[in-house]
């Protein structure tokens, strides 16, 4: 008589291999469990096994035993491990990811779904933050149905990693820093273009002016890291320019623009931060012969959001408060050119 194998643990949760999950290792009888997952995604998160444990609370012999068995089942060590920590191997990094996804929605499952109050953990690259909030918390929270929103500022790759892990639902940043990755669904919101400013005392420089002699100016300029100063350097290649030496370097906007007042100096930041510093006197806005291309802003979610109702709900919100602080701005006095025509074609597409 044939025995009957036990019942599993209520807490291991099987991932089938047939399952196009990108799971399934070298040994197809064996199984991923929770614990595996856990393991996995608490030592990418912690940076060691040893601070994995402290940090969740688990016996540190048991995550290294579960790691070490999820590694058997998937045919590959995840991790480069040295006395400084775990390193996930580059190879390794999709299946983190997905084994970041795949645990975060175990544990949605887990929790009742309160439908009269939703959360939304949204990653906004630092032009972004400023275009959108704090206002943007507010109408959130009084759409119907509400939203609470915890919004994190981070740089492009950041947002983009947490995103992947699962540590964030949503992302709102610039289309070309997301362009080559896979898994994602992308939805434009609006366009937004990078414009030259200079303190609004300054009289040395006048509008409209070549590109060739705005550049013999000294500038304050956002460091190679930034995607503003990339699309810097892309417009001086066009034009066959040499790249001006910065008097001043820095790490944000928001630097460039305390360091320009009172000073000769030219730097780069967001027309609609530039707008709002122009209504209020600070600064003036420099038209030059060469304008910078417009990029897109969209909404990142992972594809298996695609119908969420509450990324539909936030990506419309998002829509409307663009087109609300476009006209308020413009109500304002402001010239406006082309931001007019941004509200048309968000109220389009919309």
């Amino acid at each position: 008589m044939k025995r009957k194998s036990p019942p599993k643990a209520p807490s291991e949760f099987e991932i089938d291999p047939t399952v196009s999950l990108d799971l399934a290792g070298k040994r197809q009888s064996a199984r991923l469990s929770r614990g595996h997952l856990e393991a996995i995604v608490w030592v990418s998160q912690a940076g060691s096994i040893h601070s994995a444990a402290q940090r969740f609370k688990e016996h540190q012999p048991l995550i290294s035993k579960r790691l070490a068995e999820a590694e058997e089942v998937l045919g590959m060590e995840l991790f480069v491990r040295s006395r400084a920590g775990c390193l996930p191997r580059p190879e390794a990094k999709n299946l983190i990811a997905r084994s970041a996804r795949i645990l975060r929605e175990l544990q949605a499952l887990e929790v009742r779904e309160d439908s009269s109050r939703r959360s939304v953990r949204l990653g906004c690259i630092p032009r972004v933050m400023h275009t959108l909030f704090p206002s943007f918390i507010q109408k959130a929270a009084n759409a119907t149905p509400s939203m609470r929103l915890n919004a994190i500022e981070l740089h492009s790759g950041e947002v983009l990693e947490d995103l992947l892990r699962g540590k964030l639902d949503a992302v709102i940043g610039q289309l070309t820093d997301f362009t080559n990755f896979e898994g994602l669904v992308s939805r434009h919101l609006y366009d937004e273009v990078t414009v030259f400013v200079v303190d609004a005392g300054n009289t040395s420089i006048t509008s409209p002016i070549d590109l060739e002699s705005l550049i013999q100016h000294p500038f304050i300029l956002p460091a190679y890291s930034t995607s503003t100063r990339r699309s810097f350097e892309r417009l001086l290649l066009n034009e066959r320019l040499e790249s001006p030496v910065p008097v001043i370097e820095t790490k944000s906007f928001e630097s460039s623009l305390a360091l320009l007042a009172g000073s000769p100096f030219v730097t780069l930041i967001p027309e609609p931060v530039a707008l709002r510093h122009e209504a209020l006197g600070q600064i003036r806005r420099v038209q030059a012969s060469r304008r910078f291309e417009p990029v897109g802003i969209c909404l990142f979610y992972r594809f298996d959001q695609t119908l969420d109702p509450l990324m539909q709900q936030l990506e419309q919100l998002v829509r409307e408060h663009i087109g609300e602080s476009i006209e308020r701005v413009s109500g304002k006095g402001v010239a406006v050119g082309t931001h007019q025509q941004k509200i048309k074609r968000l109220k389009r597409v919309s």
